[in-house]
């Protein structure tokens, strides 16, 4: 399913099943998800929060956790400015 970024936002904060919110020793809640969707989504996708897109599988939110993790590769490539 191809989205447009300026009509579908990124989730404010991690919704509670995100596998990129931090558990309390400060590490991924669920690495090898967060590593599948980071794999299936650095340089051709946008991560659709499971979370929020309720039964309809509508996608109302981006994922929060993907977002920031592949905004910070983008920043250090220097292609954050081509991220909506």
């Amino acid at each position: 399913m191809e989205i447009d970024p300026k009509k579908v936002p990124v989730m404010k904060k991690h919704c509670s099943t995100c596998p990129f919110k931090l558990n309390e020793k400060g590490l991924y809640q669920d690495m090898k998800l967060a590593n599948e969707v980071i794999k299936r989504t650095l340089f051709q996708a946008h991560q659709i929060c499971h979370g929020t897109e309720g039964e309809n599988r509508e996608p109302n939110h981006r994922c929060k956790g993907a977002f920031d993790h592949n905004m910070e590769i983008y920043k250090r490539l220097g292609f954050d400015h081509l991220v909506e």
